[in-house]
């Protein structure tokens, strides 16, 4: 006959079997997820490493330079663009409200061309006023 002692056993067995059956598989699981997460780790580093060398070739600065003079048809300043110190307002005393400031100095218009030039771009940023008094 058998004793209840070897069947409690025996479940027993048969229990921590099918645990440890279960813990492995779970430990298999997380380790092929661990393995997909740093390749994704390692694929991200290799893009960001691309796009650095990417980012460090467009920024150059002759090649910014070239494009700059290709695209942009920018001149210096003139200085008939600029204001005399008489143009600035004094800053008022108290509560008064400062006037408003008047624009910079006019800019006579540039004949119409189909690419914009340097004087109109210069005649845009002659007129330009602040929007915040202070």
């Amino acid at each position: 006959m058998i004793r209840p002692s070897t069947v409690l056993w025996a479940v027993s067995v048969v229990v921590v079997g099918f645990a440890m059956f279960q813990v492995k598989y779970e430990v298999m699981q997380q380790e092929s997820q661990l393995a997909r997460i740093h390749r994704q780790i390692a694929e991200s580093r290799e893009a960001v490493r691309v796009l650095n060398a990417e980012w460090s070739f467009l920024t150059q600065p002759a090649r910014l330079e070239s494009l700059a003079h290709r695209y942009l048809d920018l001149a210096p300043i003139g200085t008939a663009q600029l204001g005399t110190i008489a143009a600035i307002p004094l800053r008022a005393t108290g509560a008064q409200a400062a006037p408003p400031a008047p624009a910079i100095l006019p800019v006579p218009a540039a004949p119409p061309s189909s690419a914009p030039s340097a004087r109109a771009a210069s005649a845009q940023l002659a007129t330009f006023t602040p929007s915040a008094q202070r």
